[in-house]
């Protein structure tokens, strides 16, 4: 078993590091599949025996079973069989090369930027933003953007898939891509939480917080659209906080 570390550091997307998807356990599992696919250019590993590979991610077999089927549940990654029984772990979320960097939509950054991060005046690209959010990646997510989306319309989708009823969906990623797809809309009071302030989400949060969900939301009393869409916002605001 070989496995050369990367020189210093390695890329890691934005996806990965912020995830509210996938458990902080199976992160690390993916950040050490990605030490292992540098040398590949991030597209995949070197065929290791499952007791390899195992060994190389620091994790027991059973563990690292359940992590890999959580990431390419996620769509962060697949896997083959080679030769010798062996195990090769593909990347599917798209990580620029340097030589690569025209094939995917830019965002400039303004004058002052030193190219690092993001600086004062940048804005991401509103849809690129919310489909990455869903865990939309690679050749979905430039289809998608290609097609304008209306960026409410994925975190309407988005949101709906987080409610308790829809705890069968196994790919709720890829539920939401076939609905974007075909273009159906989300159920009316979807899109009128995927439309709230910041100022409305954080009325909802302290009534939330504070139990009012056993007492008729009182404090939001003369507030009729909130009232309205309080309990459905807290049943799926629970299903996300008990996942």
């Amino acid at each position: 078993m070989t496995s050369s570390p990367p020189p210093s550091f390695i890329k890691l997307p934005p996806l990965v590091a912020h995830s509210d998807q996938v458990d902080d356990g199976a992160v690390v599992t993916m950040i050490r599949i990605l030490e292992l696919a540098w040398k590949f250019k991030y597209r995949k590993t070197a065929p290791y025996t499952p007791d390899e590979l195992a060994a190389l991610l620091h994790r027991t077999r059973a563990t690292m079973w359940r992590h890999l089927k959580t990431l390419r549940e996620a769509g962060w990654i697949d896997s083959k069989q080679a030769a010798g029984r062996r195990l090769v772990i593909q990347i599917l979320i798209p990580i620029l090369d340097d030589d690569k960097v025209a094939d995917e939509p830019r965002h400039e950054v303004p004058a002052g930027g030193n190219g690092d991060g993001p600086s004062e005046g940048y804005t991401p690209d509103p849809l690129r933003q919310a489909l990455a959010d869903v865990g939309v990646l690679g050749r979905p997510l430039r289809e998608l953007c290609q097609m304008g989306i209306d960026p409410i319309l994925v975190r309407a989708w988005h949101l709906w898939t987080w409610h308790p009823d829809q705890d069968w969906m196994e790919n709720p990623t890829g539920y939401v891509i076939q609905r974007l797809r075909t273009g159906d809309e989300p159920p009316d009071e979807y899109l009128e939480l995927a439309c709230l302030t910041e100022e409305e989400v954080g009325q909802l949060q302290a009534a939330y917080v504070a139990s009012e969900a056993y007492s008729g939301w009182p404090s939001l009393d003369g507030q009729e659209k909130l009232r309205r869409l309080a309990p459905l916002w807290a049943a799926i605001t629970r299903n996300m906080r008990e996942y």
